[in-house]
């Protein structure tokens, strides 16, 4: 008969530790791990993973674990980042919340910034690389900023070698969370009007598409409402309890209330009895948990870069942890506590390749636990896999993907024979008034103002807060909302514009005087006055839509010597195989002098990023300038569809005849093949096609035949509809024809 492996690793895992404790400096010291243990003896009865009867899986938003432990000791962190043209940069420190700044992080720009292992492309995500500084991708927070979070790594497990599911954003590394797989999808697209407070599951807007790719990399688009199994169903038919704790609809975070999009959950009876408010965790915890409890919240809470902030995010962690520490589950619970993307947040270790998605750039990822390892850095790979795992091993439940099944399973940073560690109550604690402490601008010609970098001013606290005017030092402006006091929960804005009148770097400061504590409340500004201006302001420069190998687009950028003395230009850089450049500029720009930089993009199969559409470059200047090199962010689309002609316009017609065919043909300029979910007509139009059953790949084509029958006299307008695996999808072409008679 085999023996349980969960039994042999309670009997083994003693003498493991002893010795670990010894050799792993992750570990704390064997006498502080004593002195927090609880001085009970451990409870009678079993010594293995069965010693967990409750399991809480809490899941914030978009950091990656060097922007929150990438100073931690003894961690695999870095301190400085790596850019796309070579430069190694500090991570400058992280805002406490940075609106309305969001790092790019969806399939394209994940692809992108871990450039084949490189981890060198993060500044090329829209809103990483803010006034060529590689601002705000480049930054990490400091024990300061996130005091308990640490404090729960140095008494209980912190993991630095986890990561994200897939590759790509929210929605589809919260479908691993619940099932160990997204059914290939790869991304949501579609409408994003109130998508913060909506879903993106099965209450999406219509017209939101779950973006898939199969094996073979063939796109299809689906509305984002899948059936199939998850962790919850294996659950309930075990008879083991769960709830999915998450903001309810029409809430902020109602988006990751993941199994909404699990058409057999949101739209059957598990919704209303296992689907509830986070509101109800903190008192569900005082009074007994069920076995099994997903736990996700949104708004400042969730600790997204744009709508969360570091401190708010982190106290309400720490106000649930506390309930469940005070509660009657403690001695027999195990918290898992994750961040569900990487956010566009750098991270310098390359993600492992386990298949076509995955796995995704490192995150957070803490386990709290009486039976945890006091101080342990697990250098054990994990996913979110790992916690479906663990879950699945405790309670002897089937693993529901090869992902689960071949995930590590966190016990290594568990003993189950430990004496039980005691509860560490923390303290929620006061949050800063300012959303950031240093405000780098960059490089900005003398002479010339900055775009305004906002800084938000928020009353955390529960009392009227009074202020005094923002002053300002240095070559910086401000305009400001602010009045003479803030409300509780309510901000205002000081608009902050950096204006050099010297080369070289300049500083001043943004003072705010409030009743607020900790006042005076100070923001460093920090700038670098330069000899030229670049006419592209951020984000930088665009490029339309154009189809794989059907030719090339310029656009010019000026570049401006707005100083007394003679930019002497050493070397042009161009990041991207889809863009090029030519330039009168040479080698010297005198004073007061213009030259152009002709950008050029002409995106083909061999360039674009895999299963998508989307291109990204730079274009890099090395000068005499004092804030050499210069940056300027190239980004364009790319699509394997084109179609001839765009529109079609039909003759006169007598009203209630119809019209000769007039053909659209369709090319596959790509190398995979084209597959059509349909195509369609409005008003008066009707079509037939040989498109349904797929085009070929490079140069496959179709046609589409389209006849005007009108209804009535007069101009007559419609729209033909293609729905296709191309990144440009759907296309929507005009048709229209006027109808005669009566």
């Amino acid at each position: 008969m085999s023996v349980p492996r969960s039994l042999l690793f309670g009997l083994a895992l003693t003498l493991v530790v002893s010795l670990a404790a010894a050799q792993e400096p992750g570990h704390a010291a064997e006498a502080s791990t004593a002195a927090r243990t609880k001085a009970h003896s451990a409870s009678s009865g079993a010594k293995d993973i069965t010693v967990i009867q409750h399991i809480v899986f809490i899941i914030k938003e978009n950091r990656s674990f060097d922007n929150y432990f990438g100073a931690y000791p003894g961690a695999n962190g870095a301190t400085t980042g790596l850019t796309s043209y070579g430069a190694v940069v500090p991570l400058l420190p992280t805002p406490d919340y940075a609106y309305p700044f969001d790092p790019e992080h969806g399939w394209a720009s994940g692809n992108e910034a871990i450039d084949g292992g490189k981890m060198d492309r993060f500044d090329l995500l829209a809103d990483s690389n803010i006034n060529g500084q590689g601002y705000l991708g480049y930054t990490q927070a400091s024990q300061t900023q996130l005091p308990n979070y640490w404090t729960y790594a140095q008494n209980f497990v912190l993991a630095d070698n986890a990561y994200s599911s897939i590759q790509s954003d929210s929605f589809t590394n919260h479908l691993y969370t619940v099932a160990a797989q997204d059914d290939g999808a790869l991304f949501i697209s579609g409408p994003t009007t109130g998508v913060q407070s909506g879903s993106f599951g099965c209450d999406a807007p219509v017209g939101t598409a779950g973006v898939t790719a199969d094996d073979e990399g063939n796109i299809s688009k689906i509305f984002p409402c899948y059936d199939f199994q998850t962790l919850a169903d294996s659950l309930q038919s075990a008879g083991i309890s769960w709830k999915f704790y998450a903001p309810p609809e029409g809430q902020r975070g109602y988006n990751f209330s993941t199994l909404d999009a699990i058409n057999h959950i949101r739209n059957g009876p598990l919704w209303a009895t296992n689907v509830v408010n986070d509101a109800n965790f903190v008192s569900d915890a005082a009074t007994g948990l069920p076995a099994v409890s997903w736990l996700v919240t949104g708004g400042a809470a969730s600790e997204h870069p744009k709508h969360g902030a570091l401190c708010a995010g982190e106290n309400w962690t720490v106000e649930q942890i506390n309930a469940i520490m005070n509660g009657p589950d403690w001695d027999t619970t195990a918290i898992f506590i994750t961040w569900d993307d990487f956010g566009g947040l750098y991270d310098h270790v390359a993600p492992p390749v386990v298949d076509n998605w995955g796995l995704g750039p490192r995150v957070p990822f803490l386990i709290v636990s009486p039976y945890a390892i006091s101080g342990y850095i697990s250098h054990t790979q994990y996913e979110f896999s790992s916690v479906l795992k663990f879950i699945e091993e405790r309670f002897g439940l089937a693993a529901l993907t090869a992902r689960d099944a071949n995930a590590n399973d966190t016990t290594d940073s568990f003993n189950f024979s430990q004496t039980p560690l005691s509860p560490l109550i923390l303290q929620t604690r006061t949050c800063p008034f300012t959303s950031i402490a240093t405000v780098p601008f960059g490089g900005q010609s003398v002479e010339t103002s900055s775009t305004p970098y906002t800084v938000t001013l928020t009353n955390w606290g529960t009392t009227k807060v009074t202020m005094e005017s923002p002053t300002i030092s240095g070559p910086f402006s401000k305009t400001t909302t602010c009045t003479g006091s803030l409300k509780p929960a309510a901000s205002c804005a000081v608009n902050v514009t950096f204006s050099p009148t010297a080369t070289g770097a300049q500083s001043g400061t943004l003072t705010v005087d409030t009743s607020y504590p900790g006042s005076p409340w100070t923001v460093a500004l920090q700038g670098t006055g330069s000899l030229f201006s670049l006419d592209i302001p951020y984000p930088g420069l665009s490029f339309p839509l154009l189809s794989y190998g059907t030719g090339t687009l310029s656009k010019p950028v000026t570049l401006t010597n707005h100083s007394t003395t003679a930019v002497n230009i050493s070397n042009v850089q161009v990041i991207g195989g889809a863009f090029g450049q030519t330039n009168t500029c040479g080698s010297t720009v005198e004073p007061g002098v213009t030259c152009t930089f002709n950008v050029t993009f002409a995106p083909t199969t061999a360039t674009a990023l895999p299963e998508t559409d989307a291109f990204y470059g730079d274009l890099v200047i090395y000068s005499n300038d004092p804030a050499s090199p210069t940056q300027l962010r190239l980004s364009g689309s790319g699509t394997p569809v084109s179609y001839s002609p765009k529109s079609l316009t039909f003759a006169a017609q007598a009203v209630g005849t119809t019209s000769a065919v007039k053909t659209i043909t369709v090319v596959n300029h790509g190398t995979n093949t084209l597959t059509f979910g349909s195509v369609s007509t409005t008003g008066a139009f009707a079509e037939t096609n040989t498109c349904l059953g797929g085009v070929g790949k490079n140069g496959g084509r179709c046609t589409i035949s389209v006849t005007f029958t009108p209804t009535q006299s007069g101009t007559n307008t419609g729209t033909l509809t293609l729905v296709d695996s191309g990144g440009d999808s759907p296309q929507v072409l005009t048709l229209t024809g006027t109808g005669t008679g009566t």
